[in-house]
Protein backbone atom coordinates (compact mmCIF):
# COMPACT_ATOMS: atom_id res chain seq x y z
CA UNK A 1 0.00 0.00 0.00
CA UNK A 2 1.28 3.45 -0.85
CA UNK A 3 1.08 6.32 1.62
CA UNK A 4 -0.48 8.96 -0.61
CA UNK A 5 -2.31 11.27 1.77
CA UNK A 6 -6.02 11.95 1.52
CA UNK A 7 -8.17 14.46 3.37
CA UNK A 8 -11.69 15.79 3.34
CA UNK A 9 -12.93 18.63 5.54
CA UNK A 10 -16.62 19.47 5.59
CA UNK A 11 -17.74 22.82 7.01
CA UNK A 12 -21.42 23.49 7.63
CA UNK A 13 -23.74 25.55 9.75
CA UNK A 14 -23.99 24.17 13.27
CA UNK A 15 -27.78 24.16 13.11
CA UNK A 16 -27.86 22.07 9.93
CA UNK A 17 -30.40 23.06 7.31
CA UNK A 18 -29.97 23.33 3.57
CA UNK A 19 -31.58 21.22 0.86
CA UNK A 20 -31.04 19.90 -2.64
CA UNK A 21 -30.12 23.29 -4.06
CA UNK A 22 -27.64 23.94 -1.27
CA UNK A 23 -26.18 20.45 -1.62
CA UNK A 24 -25.57 21.01 -5.35
CA UNK A 25 -23.95 24.35 -4.59
CA UNK A 26 -21.78 22.70 -1.94
CA UNK A 27 -20.62 19.99 -4.34
CA UNK A 28 -19.60 22.67 -6.79
CA UNK A 29 -17.80 24.60 -4.07
CA UNK A 30 -20.29 27.44 -3.68
CA UNK A 31 -21.81 28.14 -0.26
CA UNK A 32 -22.28 25.95 2.78
CA UNK A 33 -21.87 23.12 3.45
CA UNK A 34 -18.36 23.59 2.08
CA UNK A 35 -16.28 20.52 1.29
CA UNK A 36 -12.52 20.91 0.98
CA UNK A 37 -10.39 17.98 -0.17
CA UNK A 38 -7.41 16.91 -2.25
CA UNK A 39 -9.67 14.39 -3.98
CA UNK A 40 -11.11 15.72 -7.24
CA UNK A 41 -13.93 13.17 -6.97
CA UNK A 42 -14.96 14.21 -3.44
CA UNK A 43 -16.77 17.32 -4.61
CA UNK A 44 -16.20 20.83 -3.40
CA UNK A 45 -12.91 22.71 -3.55
CA UNK A 46 -9.58 20.99 -4.15
CA UNK A 47 -6.88 22.54 -1.94
CA UNK A 48 -4.05 21.35 0.27
CA UNK A 49 -4.50 21.32 4.03
CA UNK A 50 -2.52 21.02 7.24
CA UNK A 51 -4.35 19.51 10.22
CA UNK A 52 -3.50 19.15 13.90
CA UNK A 53 -5.90 17.39 16.27
CA UNK A 54 -5.17 17.13 20.02
CA UNK A 55 -6.98 14.53 22.14
CA UNK A 56 -6.48 13.46 25.74
CA UNK A 57 -7.90 12.01 28.92
CA UNK A 58 -9.76 14.23 31.33
CA UNK A 59 -12.85 16.40 31.44
CA UNK A 60 -11.58 18.85 28.85
CA UNK A 61 -12.45 19.64 25.25
CA UNK A 62 -10.21 18.19 22.53
CA UNK A 63 -9.02 20.71 19.94
CA UNK A 64 -8.39 20.97 16.22
CA UNK A 65 -6.59 23.36 13.89
CA UNK A 66 -7.12 23.18 10.13
CA UNK A 67 -5.07 25.32 7.73
CA UNK A 68 -6.41 25.58 4.17
CA UNK A 69 -4.09 26.92 1.45
CA UNK A 70 -5.27 29.21 -1.35
CA UNK A 71 -8.95 28.89 -0.49
CA UNK A 72 -10.95 30.99 -2.98
CA UNK A 73 -11.93 34.43 -1.74
CA UNK A 74 -15.64 33.68 -2.12
CA UNK A 75 -15.33 30.66 0.16
CA UNK A 76 -13.36 32.67 2.71
CA UNK A 77 -16.06 35.35 2.76
CA UNK A 78 -18.71 32.67 3.18
CA UNK A 79 -16.89 31.20 6.18
CA UNK A 80 -16.27 34.52 7.85
CA UNK A 81 -19.87 35.68 7.40
CA UNK A 82 -21.42 32.40 8.57
CA UNK A 83 -19.22 31.85 11.63
CA UNK A 84 -20.52 34.66 13.90
CA UNK A 85 -24.16 34.37 12.82
CA UNK A 86 -25.03 30.73 13.35
CA UNK A 87 -21.79 28.97 14.22
CA UNK A 88 -19.95 26.40 12.15
CA UNK A 89 -19.41 22.69 12.51
CA UNK A 90 -16.38 20.95 11.01
CA UNK A 91 -15.98 17.26 10.18
CA UNK A 92 -12.37 16.19 9.62
CA UNK A 93 -11.53 13.01 7.73
CA UNK A 94 -7.94 11.90 7.13
CA UNK A 95 -6.46 8.84 5.49
CA UNK A 96 -4.78 7.48 2.39
CA UNK A 97 -5.93 7.25 -1.22
CA UNK A 98 -5.10 3.53 -1.47
CA UNK A 99 -6.72 2.62 1.86
CA UNK A 100 -10.44 2.59 1.22
CA UNK A 101 -11.04 1.75 4.88
CA UNK A 102 -9.71 5.09 6.04
CA UNK A 103 -11.61 6.94 3.31
CA UNK A 104 -15.02 5.31 3.58
CA UNK A 105 -15.13 2.91 6.51
CA UNK A 106 -13.66 4.99 9.30
CA UNK A 107 -15.34 7.47 11.57
CA UNK A 108 -14.10 11.04 11.24
CA UNK A 109 -10.98 11.98 13.12
CA UNK A 110 -13.08 14.69 14.75
CA UNK A 111 -16.35 16.54 14.48
CA UNK A 112 -16.18 19.87 16.23
CA UNK A 113 -17.34 23.44 16.53
CA UNK A 114 -15.45 26.38 15.09
CA UNK A 115 -14.21 28.93 17.61
CA UNK A 116 -11.92 31.01 15.43
CA UNK A 117 -11.40 31.75 11.72
CA UNK A 118 -8.37 33.75 10.57
CA UNK A 119 -7.00 34.53 7.13
CA UNK A 120 -3.52 35.73 6.26
CA UNK A 121 -0.60 35.47 3.88
CA UNK A 122 1.95 32.78 4.66
CA UNK A 123 5.33 31.82 3.23
CA UNK A 124 5.65 32.34 -0.50
CA UNK A 125 2.65 34.61 -0.63
CA UNK A 126 0.19 31.75 -0.18
CA UNK A 127 -3.16 32.62 1.39
CA UNK A 128 -3.77 30.62 4.57
CA UNK A 129 -7.20 30.23 6.14
CA UNK A 130 -6.92 28.82 9.66
CA UNK A 131 -9.96 27.25 11.33
CA UNK A 132 -9.67 26.40 15.03
CA UNK A 133 -12.13 24.88 17.46
CA UNK A 134 -13.10 22.14 19.88
CA UNK A 135 -14.59 18.67 19.62
CA UNK A 136 -18.36 18.96 19.64
CA UNK A 137 -19.20 17.20 22.94
CA UNK A 138 -16.52 19.15 24.79
CA UNK A 139 -17.74 22.36 23.21
CA UNK A 140 -21.34 21.71 24.24
CA UNK A 141 -20.35 20.71 27.78
CA UNK A 142 -18.13 23.76 28.13
CA UNK A 143 -20.95 26.02 27.00
CA UNK A 144 -23.67 24.65 29.29
CA UNK A 145 -23.96 25.77 32.89
CA UNK A 146 -24.41 22.93 35.36
CA UNK A 147 -27.34 23.78 37.61
CA UNK A 148 -29.54 21.16 39.23
CA UNK A 149 -30.50 19.85 42.65
CA UNK A 150 -31.52 16.40 43.78
CA UNK A 151 -32.83 16.22 47.37
CA UNK A 152 -33.18 12.42 47.34
CA UNK A 153 -30.36 9.90 47.04
CA UNK A 154 -29.59 8.76 43.51
CA UNK A 155 -26.78 6.85 41.76
CA UNK A 156 -23.90 8.98 40.54
CA UNK A 157 -24.39 7.63 37.03
CA UNK A 158 -27.95 8.99 37.00
CA UNK A 159 -26.67 12.37 38.12
CA UNK A 160 -24.18 12.38 35.24
CA UNK A 161 -26.95 11.58 32.75
CA UNK A 162 -29.05 14.43 34.13
CA UNK A 163 -26.17 16.85 33.65
CA UNK A 164 -25.49 16.04 30.00
CA UNK A 165 -26.94 18.50 27.47
CA UNK A 166 -28.77 17.53 24.32
CA UNK A 167 -26.33 16.25 21.73
CA UNK A 168 -23.95 14.60 24.21
CA UNK A 169 -24.31 10.92 25.05
CA UNK A 170 -23.00 8.78 27.90
CA UNK A 171 -20.82 6.13 26.29
CA UNK A 172 -21.86 2.46 26.64
CA UNK A 173 -20.13 0.70 29.51
CA UNK A 174 -19.60 3.90 31.50
CA UNK A 175 -19.50 3.45 35.27
CA UNK A 176 -19.12 5.68 38.29
CA UNK A 177 -19.66 3.96 41.64
CA UNK A 178 -21.73 5.07 44.57
CA UNK A 179 -24.67 7.33 45.19
CA UNK A 180 -25.14 10.89 46.30
CA UNK A 181 -27.97 12.39 48.30
CA UNK A 182 -29.25 15.89 48.85
CA UNK A 183 -26.85 17.30 46.26
CA UNK A 184 -26.91 20.64 44.48
CA UNK A 185 -24.69 21.31 41.47
CA UNK A 186 -23.96 24.90 40.52
CA UNK A 187 -20.97 25.21 38.22
CA UNK A 188 -19.94 27.59 35.49
CA UNK A 189 -19.95 24.77 32.94
CA UNK A 190 -20.77 21.08 32.81
CA UNK A 191 -17.17 20.04 32.11
CA UNK A 192 -16.14 21.39 35.50
CA UNK A 193 -19.00 19.57 37.23
CA UNK A 194 -18.15 16.26 35.51
CA UNK A 195 -14.48 16.67 36.38
CA UNK A 196 -15.36 17.05 40.06
CA UNK A 197 -17.73 14.07 40.05
CA UNK A 198 -15.10 11.86 38.41
CA UNK A 199 -12.41 13.03 40.82
CA UNK A 200 -14.63 12.40 43.85
CA UNK A 201 -15.30 8.85 42.65
CA UNK A 202 -11.66 8.37 41.54
CA UNK A 203 -12.59 7.21 38.03
CA UNK A 204 -11.18 8.26 34.65
CA UNK A 205 -13.16 10.45 32.28
CA UNK A 206 -12.76 11.21 28.57
CA UNK A 207 -14.84 13.46 26.33
CA UNK A 208 -14.68 12.45 22.66
CA UNK A 209 -16.76 11.61 19.58
CA UNK A 210 -19.89 13.28 20.96
CA UNK A 211 -19.83 11.23 24.16
CA UNK A 212 -18.59 11.14 27.74
CA UNK A 213 -16.67 8.00 28.77
CA UNK A 214 -16.51 7.25 32.49
CA UNK A 215 -14.92 4.52 34.58
CA UNK A 216 -14.87 1.12 32.92
CA UNK A 217 -15.60 2.62 29.49
CA UNK A 218 -12.09 4.10 29.52
CA UNK A 219 -9.62 1.50 28.28
CA UNK A 220 -12.17 -1.08 27.13
CA UNK A 221 -11.79 -0.18 23.44
CA UNK A 222 -8.78 -1.61 21.60
CA UNK A 223 -6.79 0.61 19.28
CA UNK A 224 -7.42 -0.11 15.57
CA UNK A 225 -3.73 -0.78 14.96
CA UNK A 226 -0.89 -2.16 17.03
CA UNK A 227 2.45 -0.45 17.51
CA UNK A 228 5.06 -2.43 15.59
CA UNK A 229 8.45 -1.26 14.30
CA UNK A 230 8.02 -3.38 11.16
CA UNK A 231 4.67 -1.82 10.29
CA UNK A 232 4.09 1.69 11.57
CA UNK A 233 6.56 2.87 14.22
CA UNK A 234 8.23 6.18 13.42
CA UNK A 235 9.78 7.21 16.78
CA UNK A 236 9.94 6.13 20.43
CA UNK A 237 10.71 7.63 23.85
CA UNK A 238 10.40 6.12 27.35
CA UNK A 239 9.49 7.96 30.54
CA UNK A 240 8.88 7.42 34.23
CA UNK A 241 7.07 10.39 35.64
CA UNK A 242 6.18 11.38 39.18
CA UNK A 243 3.61 14.09 39.62
CA UNK A 244 4.38 16.33 42.61
CA UNK A 245 0.75 17.44 42.74
CA UNK A 246 -0.79 14.08 43.66
CA UNK A 247 -1.97 14.17 47.31
CA UNK A 248 -0.33 11.61 49.57
CA UNK A 249 -3.63 9.84 50.27
CA UNK A 250 -4.69 9.66 46.60
CA UNK A 251 -5.37 6.23 45.12
CA UNK A 252 -4.10 7.49 41.77
CA UNK A 253 -0.47 6.42 41.42
CA UNK A 254 1.97 9.30 41.70
CA UNK A 255 4.54 7.51 39.51
CA UNK A 256 3.55 6.23 36.08
CA UNK A 257 5.66 4.28 33.61
CA UNK A 258 5.00 5.54 30.11
CA UNK A 259 5.99 5.14 26.51
CA UNK A 260 5.80 7.84 23.86
CA UNK A 261 5.63 6.63 20.27
CA UNK A 262 4.96 8.18 16.91
CA UNK A 263 3.22 5.94 14.39
CA UNK A 264 1.82 6.27 10.91
CA UNK A 265 -1.48 8.07 11.14
CA UNK A 266 -4.76 6.26 11.56
CA UNK A 267 -8.04 8.21 11.75
CA UNK A 268 -9.58 5.98 14.44
CA UNK A 269 -6.84 6.24 17.04
CA UNK A 270 -8.32 7.82 20.18
CA UNK A 271 -7.41 8.75 23.73
CA UNK A 272 -8.50 6.04 26.16
CA UNK A 273 -7.87 3.10 23.82
CA UNK A 274 -5.73 0.17 24.92
CA UNK A 275 -2.79 -0.44 22.57
CA UNK A 276 -0.89 -3.63 21.80
CA UNK A 277 2.86 -3.10 21.36
CA UNK A 278 4.92 -5.75 19.56
CA UNK A 279 8.52 -6.01 18.43
CA UNK A 280 9.87 -3.57 21.04
CA UNK A 281 12.13 -4.27 24.01
CA UNK A 282 11.66 -2.90 27.54
CA UNK A 283 7.98 -2.15 27.09
CA UNK A 284 6.21 -1.26 30.38
CA UNK A 285 4.28 -4.16 31.86
CA UNK A 286 0.53 -4.19 31.94
CA UNK A 287 -2.07 -2.72 29.62
CA UNK A 288 -0.90 0.38 27.79
CA UNK A 289 -3.50 3.09 27.32
CA UNK A 290 -3.42 6.17 25.14
CA UNK A 291 -3.43 9.10 27.52
CA UNK A 292 -2.73 11.74 24.91
CA UNK A 293 -2.66 11.69 21.11
CA UNK A 294 -1.82 14.25 18.45
CA UNK A 295 -2.91 13.68 14.86
CA UNK A 296 -0.58 15.65 12.55
CA UNK A 297 -1.32 15.83 8.84
CA UNK A 298 0.33 17.82 6.06
CA UNK A 299 2.13 17.58 2.76
CA UNK A 300 5.51 18.22 4.39
CA UNK A 301 5.03 16.12 7.54
CA UNK A 302 2.92 13.27 6.23
CA UNK A 303 0.24 11.78 8.47
CA UNK A 304 1.42 10.65 11.90
CA UNK A 305 -0.04 10.08 15.34
CA UNK A 306 2.04 10.82 18.41
CA UNK A 307 0.81 8.65 21.29
CA UNK A 308 1.55 8.98 24.98
CA UNK A 309 1.00 5.50 26.41
CA UNK A 310 0.62 4.86 30.12
CA UNK A 311 0.73 1.55 31.95
CA UNK A 312 -2.68 1.56 33.63
CA UNK A 313 -5.54 -0.90 33.89
CA UNK A 314 -8.89 -0.22 32.21
CA UNK A 315 -11.20 1.83 34.38
CA UNK A 316 -8.36 3.30 36.46
CA UNK A 317 -7.31 6.92 36.49
CA UNK A 318 -4.04 7.91 34.88
CA UNK A 319 -2.38 11.28 35.12
CA UNK A 320 -1.17 12.81 31.87
CA UNK A 321 1.96 14.79 32.76
CA UNK A 322 3.18 16.24 29.48
CA UNK A 323 1.92 18.50 26.73
CA UNK A 324 -0.82 21.08 26.88
CA UNK A 325 -3.20 18.66 28.57
CA UNK A 326 -0.65 17.94 31.26
CA UNK A 327 -0.18 21.65 31.87
CA UNK A 328 -3.95 22.09 32.19
CA UNK A 329 -4.12 19.21 34.66
CA UNK A 330 -1.24 20.65 36.66
CA UNK A 331 -2.95 24.04 36.85
CA UNK A 332 -6.16 22.37 38.00
CA UNK A 333 -4.19 20.39 40.57
CA UNK A 334 -2.57 23.55 41.89
CA UNK A 335 -5.98 25.19 42.22
CA UNK A 336 -7.42 22.16 44.01
CA UNK A 337 -4.41 21.84 46.29
CA UNK A 338 -4.56 25.54 47.03
CA UNK A 339 -8.21 25.26 47.97
CA UNK A 340 -7.50 22.19 50.10
CA UNK A 341 -4.37 23.53 51.80
CA UNK A 342 -5.71 27.06 52.25
CA UNK A 343 -9.44 26.73 52.91
CA UNK A 344 -11.68 29.71 53.44
CA UNK A 345 -14.27 27.75 55.43
CA UNK A 346 -14.33 24.22 56.83
CA UNK A 347 -15.24 22.40 60.05
CA UNK A 348 -13.69 21.14 63.28
CA UNK A 349 -14.80 19.39 66.44
CA UNK A 350 -14.28 20.79 69.94
CA UNK A 351 -12.00 18.80 72.23
CA UNK A 352 -11.51 21.33 75.04
CA UNK A 353 -12.64 24.78 76.13
CA UNK A 354 -10.97 27.43 78.28
CA UNK A 355 -13.48 29.96 79.69
CA UNK A 356 -13.11 33.70 79.88
CA UNK A 357 -12.60 33.70 83.65
CA UNK A 358 -9.11 32.43 82.89
CA UNK A 359 -8.62 35.29 80.47
CA UNK A 360 -9.13 32.97 77.52
CA UNK A 361 -12.53 32.07 75.97
CA UNK A 362 -10.67 29.83 73.51
CA UNK A 363 -11.20 26.32 72.25
CA UNK A 364 -9.13 23.38 71.00
CA UNK A 365 -10.48 21.38 68.08
CA UNK A 366 -9.86 18.27 66.03
CA UNK A 367 -9.30 19.35 62.45
CA UNK A 368 -9.41 17.93 58.90
CA UNK A 369 -11.71 15.64 56.95
CA UNK A 370 -11.35 12.86 54.37
CA UNK A 371 -14.94 12.39 53.19
CA UNK A 372 -16.05 9.24 51.43
CA UNK A 373 -16.99 9.73 47.76
CA UNK A 374 -20.68 9.07 48.40
CA UNK A 375 -21.02 11.86 50.99
CA UNK A 376 -22.36 15.06 49.45
CA UNK A 377 -22.42 17.15 52.66
CA UNK A 378 -19.28 16.24 54.62
CA UNK A 379 -19.62 19.40 56.72
CA UNK A 380 -22.27 17.63 58.80
CA UNK A 381 -22.22 14.01 57.56
CA UNK A 382 -18.52 13.05 57.68
CA UNK A 383 -16.31 12.59 60.74
CA UNK A 384 -13.62 15.05 61.70
CA UNK A 385 -10.12 13.55 61.84
CA UNK A 386 -8.39 13.38 65.20
CA UNK A 387 -4.74 13.25 64.09
CA UNK A 388 -4.36 17.05 63.82
CA UNK A 389 -5.58 19.61 66.36
CA UNK A 390 -6.05 23.35 66.36
CA UNK A 391 -5.09 24.90 69.69
CA UNK A 392 -6.45 27.98 71.41
CA UNK A 393 -8.70 29.25 68.64
CA UNK A 394 -10.98 32.27 69.24
CA UNK A 395 -14.75 32.22 68.94
CA UNK A 396 -16.70 34.85 67.04
CA UNK A 397 -19.78 36.48 68.58
CA UNK A 398 -22.57 38.84 67.48
CA UNK A 399 -21.01 41.32 69.88
CA UNK A 400 -17.49 41.20 71.31
CA UNK A 401 -15.56 44.00 72.97
CA UNK A 402 -13.32 44.58 75.97
CA UNK A 403 -14.83 42.67 78.95
CA UNK A 404 -18.27 42.64 77.30
CA UNK A 405 -20.04 40.60 74.61
CA UNK A 406 -22.46 37.75 73.98
CA UNK A 407 -20.95 34.50 75.28
CA UNK A 408 -22.50 31.15 74.37
CA UNK A 409 -21.73 27.68 75.78
CA UNK A 410 -18.97 25.50 74.30
CA UNK A 411 -18.87 21.75 74.98
CA UNK A 412 -16.50 19.03 73.74
CA UNK A 413 -18.03 17.25 70.76
CA UNK A 414 -19.65 20.35 69.26
CA UNK A 415 -19.05 20.74 65.54
CA UNK A 416 -17.59 24.15 64.71
CA UNK A 417 -17.82 26.09 61.49
CA UNK A 418 -14.32 27.49 60.96
CA UNK A 419 -13.35 30.59 59.00
CA UNK A 420 -9.67 30.92 58.06
CA UNK A 421 -8.19 34.39 57.93
CA UNK A 422 -6.25 34.77 54.64
CA UNK A 423 -6.77 31.06 54.00
CA UNK A 424 -4.28 30.13 56.73
CA UNK A 425 -5.16 26.85 58.46
CA UNK A 426 -3.67 27.96 61.76
CA UNK A 427 -5.43 31.34 61.78
CA UNK A 428 -8.86 29.78 62.29
CA UNK A 429 -11.85 31.40 63.98
CA UNK A 430 -14.94 29.55 65.17
CA UNK A 431 -17.60 31.35 63.14
CA UNK A 432 -20.57 29.29 64.29
CA UNK A 433 -21.86 25.83 65.10
CA UNK A 434 -23.45 22.93 63.21
CA UNK A 435 -25.61 20.01 64.23
CA UNK A 436 -23.53 17.02 63.20
CA UNK A 437 -25.58 14.25 61.62
CA UNK A 438 -22.53 12.03 61.80
CA UNK A 439 -22.49 12.27 65.59
CA UNK A 440 -26.27 11.92 65.85
CA UNK A 441 -26.75 15.49 67.08
CA UNK A 442 -30.38 16.54 66.71
CA UNK A 443 -31.56 20.16 66.63
CA UNK A 444 -34.32 21.17 69.06
CA UNK A 445 -37.86 20.70 67.75
CA UNK A 446 -38.58 24.27 66.75
CA UNK A 447 -41.46 25.55 64.67
CA UNK A 448 -41.33 28.11 61.83
CA UNK A 449 -40.74 31.63 63.12
CA UNK A 450 -39.28 30.60 66.49
CA UNK A 451 -36.50 32.63 68.08
CA UNK A 452 -35.32 30.16 70.67
CA UNK A 453 -32.40 29.77 73.01
CA UNK A 454 -32.43 26.17 74.24
CA UNK A 455 -29.78 25.27 76.83
CA UNK A 456 -28.98 22.07 78.70
CA UNK A 457 -28.96 21.79 82.48
CA UNK A 458 -26.82 18.64 82.60
CA UNK A 459 -24.73 16.33 80.39
CA UNK A 460 -24.67 12.54 80.25
CA UNK A 461 -21.59 10.30 80.45
CA UNK A 462 -20.96 10.86 76.73
CA UNK A 463 -21.00 14.63 77.17
CA UNK A 464 -24.38 15.09 75.47
CA UNK A 465 -27.27 17.17 76.84
CA UNK A 466 -29.73 15.16 78.88
CA UNK A 467 -32.47 15.68 81.46
CA UNK A 468 -34.22 19.03 81.76
CA UNK A 469 -33.70 22.00 79.47
CA UNK A 470 -33.75 25.77 79.98
CA UNK A 471 -35.54 27.82 77.32
CA UNK A 472 -36.16 31.36 76.19
CA UNK A 473 -38.61 31.28 73.29
CA UNK A 474 -40.37 33.95 71.24
CA UNK A 475 -42.69 32.39 68.68
CA UNK A 476 -43.86 33.70 65.32
CA UNK A 477 -46.80 35.52 66.91
CA UNK A 478 -44.65 37.36 69.47
CA UNK A 479 -45.46 35.24 72.52
CA UNK A 480 -42.54 34.68 74.86
CA UNK A 481 -41.80 31.77 77.16
CA UNK A 482 -38.97 31.76 79.72
CA UNK A 483 -38.22 28.47 81.45
CA UNK A 484 -35.24 28.39 83.81
CA UNK A 485 -34.14 26.58 86.97
CA UNK A 486 -33.94 29.87 88.91
CA UNK A 487 -34.39 33.55 88.15
CA UNK A 488 -32.88 36.74 89.51
CA UNK A 489 -33.84 40.05 87.88
CA UNK A 490 -32.21 43.29 89.08
CA UNK A 491 -33.25 46.76 87.89
CA UNK A 492 -31.36 49.98 88.62
CA UNK A 493 -28.06 51.46 87.54
CA UNK A 494 -26.65 51.89 91.03
CA UNK A 495 -26.88 48.14 91.73
CA UNK A 496 -25.27 46.94 88.49
CA UNK A 497 -22.00 44.99 88.91
CA UNK A 498 -18.63 46.07 87.55
CA UNK A 499 -18.34 45.62 83.79
CA UNK A 500 -17.29 42.11 82.85
CA UNK A 501 -17.92 40.63 86.29
CA UNK A 502 -20.00 37.46 86.18
CA UNK A 503 -23.25 37.69 88.22
CA UNK A 504 -23.78 35.19 91.02
CA UNK A 505 -26.38 32.60 90.08
CA UNK A 506 -29.45 32.34 92.39
CA UNK A 507 -30.33 29.28 94.42
CA UNK A 508 -32.21 26.52 92.61
CA UNK A 509 -35.98 26.86 92.15
CA UNK A 510 -36.14 30.47 93.38
CA UNK A 511 -37.35 33.73 91.87
CA UNK A 512 -36.00 37.13 92.87
CA UNK A 513 -37.04 40.47 91.39
CA UNK A 514 -34.93 43.24 92.88
CA UNK A 515 -34.99 47.05 92.57
CA UNK A 516 -32.01 49.30 93.32
CA UNK A 517 -34.12 51.09 95.99
CA UNK A 518 -34.08 47.95 98.10
CA UNK A 519 -37.56 46.69 97.20
CA UNK A 520 -37.50 42.94 96.53
CA UNK A 521 -39.99 40.21 95.62
CA UNK A 522 -38.85 36.67 96.43
CA UNK A 523 -40.38 33.25 95.87
CA UNK A 524 -38.60 30.51 97.79
CA UNK A 525 -38.02 26.98 96.53
CA UNK A 526 -41.07 25.99 98.60
CA UNK A 527 -43.29 28.61 96.95
CA UNK A 528 -43.29 31.10 99.82
CA UNK A 529 -43.69 34.71 98.66
CA UNK A 530 -41.87 37.52 100.45
CA UNK A 531 -42.08 41.20 99.53
CA UNK A 532 -39.69 43.54 101.30
CA UNK A 533 -38.98 47.26 100.98
CA UNK A 534 -36.52 49.64 102.56
CA UNK A 535 -39.07 51.74 104.47
CA UNK A 536 -41.17 52.19 101.35
CA UNK A 537 -44.98 52.19 101.08
CA UNK A 538 -46.50 48.93 99.86
CA UNK A 539 -49.94 49.03 98.21
CA UNK A 540 -52.09 46.13 97.06
CA UNK A 541 -55.22 46.95 95.08
CA UNK A 542 -57.74 45.37 92.74
CA UNK A 543 -59.07 48.74 91.56
CA UNK A 544 -61.92 48.78 94.12
CA UNK A 545 -60.25 47.93 97.42
CA UNK A 546 -56.71 48.91 98.44
CA UNK A 547 -54.46 47.62 101.20
CA UNK A 548 -51.65 50.03 102.07
CA UNK A 549 -48.67 49.33 104.37
CA UNK A 550 -46.91 52.54 105.35
CA UNK A 551 -44.36 52.24 108.15
CA UNK A 552 -46.21 50.75 111.13
CA UNK A 553 -49.63 51.65 109.70
CA UNK A 554 -52.04 49.44 107.77
CA UNK A 555 -54.94 51.07 105.95
CA UNK A 556 -57.78 49.55 103.97
CA UNK A 557 -59.80 51.77 101.65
Amino acid sequence: MSLVLWHRVRIEQASGGGGLTQAIASFAGFGLPLTVSNDVYAGGIVVDAKVTVEMGEGATADTFRVTLYDLPAAAVRQLRSSYPSDGLKVTIRLGYFDDLGTRFGSRPVMTGRVMRVTTGIGDGGVTETVIEGQEEAGYLLRGKRARLDRPAALPRLKLVRDLLPEGVELAPGSTIPGSVGDISVCSGNTLTALRQLAADADVPIIVRDGSVLLGDAVGRELAPVRVDPDQNLVARADAQTESPDVPAESTTAAVRTGLEVTVLGHPELRAGQTVTVTGLDDVPAGPLRIGRITHTYGTTTGYTCKLTLTAVAPGKRARVTGGVRGVVDRVQDVVERGRSDHPAIDVGEVTAYRPGKDGRHLTDLNYGQHPQPDVSTPSVASPVDDDVKLHGKPLSAPFAFHRVGLVTPVYPGMRALLAHNRGAVDDAVVAGWLWSRRSGHEPPGNEPGDYWLALPTELDQDGLPTGKGANDLIDATGRRVVQVRALHVLVGGSKLPEVGKRPTAPADDTVTIEHHSGTKIEISSQGEVTITTDHKTLTLTNGQVSLKLDGAKVAVS
